[in-house]
């Protein structure tokens, strides 16, 4: 009995391996802004967060403009500096089924 409890727990506690959270620190490889004021952000060194989503492709969305061009600034450091980045995601594929993010934070160098 125990062994099938175990099982169980490996089972379904392996299904919920993806959830909303801080990326580890990726590269910024490139980025661009779109017409409908998406941040488009593409990296290196990271993985699927969530099942279905592209690897290394992330859409930022923020709720303001002001904070959209606080997210592009820590963008483009990252990309003249060589700073990492992390990104706080969400469970669901955002656009073209890149992540979605919704925080951007540079890592200490």
């Amino acid at each position: 009995m125990k062994k099938v409890v175990a099982l169980l727990g490996l089972l379904f506690g392996s299904s919920f391996v993806y959830a909303a959270g801080w990326t580890p620190p990726l590269t910024v490889t490139r980025a661009f802004t779109e017409e409908s004021d998406l941040v488009v952000v593409y990296t290196s060194d990271g993985g699927q967060y969530t099942p279905g989503c592209s690897v290394n492709a992330w859409i930022l969305t923020m709720s303001t403009d002001a904070r959209r061009g606080r997210a592009w600034v820590a963008i483009l450091a990252s990309l003249a500096t060589g700073q990492k980045v992390m990104f706080w995601y969400n469970d669901t594929c955002s656009t073209w089924n890149y992540h979605g993010a919704m925080s951007v934070m540079l890592t200490q160098p």
